[in-house]
């Protein structure tokens, strides 16, 4: 897609971008509100999502995203969480390599045994038969880690679990765990894995399981590309797992 700034006004950016069928949207963002919902305004497709195909759905919603990431990239403002910024997600790899081996199992060993066996998440999360959200037996599907970095990316600080759950008769993902932000002055990096189901013999922690999340952080910046209708930097259009969900196919 074609992104170019048009505008700043009044708290507002416009963006004017142009989709992989030629057609021109103009879409504005409110940097000063953030729960806003971003104006776009557009000739080519049914106005109503109830009218639009499901390819015209996913056009619609890449623009979005290609707007936000032009209005993040090319002004001041920080329209994009970090998790969703190319270059915040770049930081946390850098973080994650250069800390020591003692320092790197310190902060993760929990989440590479929870990733083995995410039984224990479930007990004491409480998601059981009767207690879940899902009918059924819940299952983890995604386990998230976050870590805070500052300035220097040094990591200075690390936050608890966070899950998504859902069962074989439940179609959509549910949350559990507490879900903190990193403290002020700092960047929060999420590393969103899977469990494991057959880990290689050969699996050596902790060197693999760091590889294993600096892939998964290469592997999101690839998906933030995808999101928005756009081919990932050769460096980063590699295999692995990256966002759980976004505009793109898994």
């Amino acid at each position: 897609m074609q992104a170019e700034i048009i505008g700043i006004e009044d708290g507002i950016v416009g963006v004017r971008v142009v989709d992989p069928r030629g057609n021109t949207h103009l879409v504005e963002i409110d940097f000063d509100e953030q729960d806003t919902i971003d104006l776009h305004a557009q000739e080519a497709y049914p106005l109503e999502a109830s009218d639009q195909t499901e390819d015209v759905q996913r056009i619609m919603d890449q623009v979005l995203a290609r707007a936000r990431f032009e209005a993040h990239t090319q002004t001041e403002y920080d329209i994009l969480r970090s998790g969703w910024d190319p270059t915040q997600l770049r930081r946390g790899i850098d973080a994650l390599k250069r800390i020591s081996d003692d320092e790197f199992d310190d902060l993760f060993y929990e989440y590479y045994t929870a990733l083995h066996d995410p039984t224990r998440l479930k007990d004491e999360y409480d998601i059981g038969p009767d207690t879940a959200e899902v009918e059924g037996n819940p299952r983890i599907a995604l386990v998230i880690k976050s870590f805070c970095i500052d300035d220097q990316n040094e990591i200075v600080n690390d936050l608890p679990l966070f899950v998504f759950y859902s069962s074989e008769q439940a179609d959509k993902n549910y949350t559990a765990g507490p879900d903190p932000d990193c403290p002020s002055g700092t960047t929060e990096i999420p590393s969103m894995l899977p469990p494991f189901k057959d880990a290689p013999e050969d699996f050596v922690y902790p060197e693999d399981f760091r590889g294993l999340m600096i892939n998964n952080l290469i592997c999101q910046i690839r998906d933030v590309y995808r999101n928005m209708g756009e081919r990932p930097p050769k460096q980063y259009d590699i295999d692995g797992f990256g966002k759980p969900h976004g505009n793109f196919d898994r």
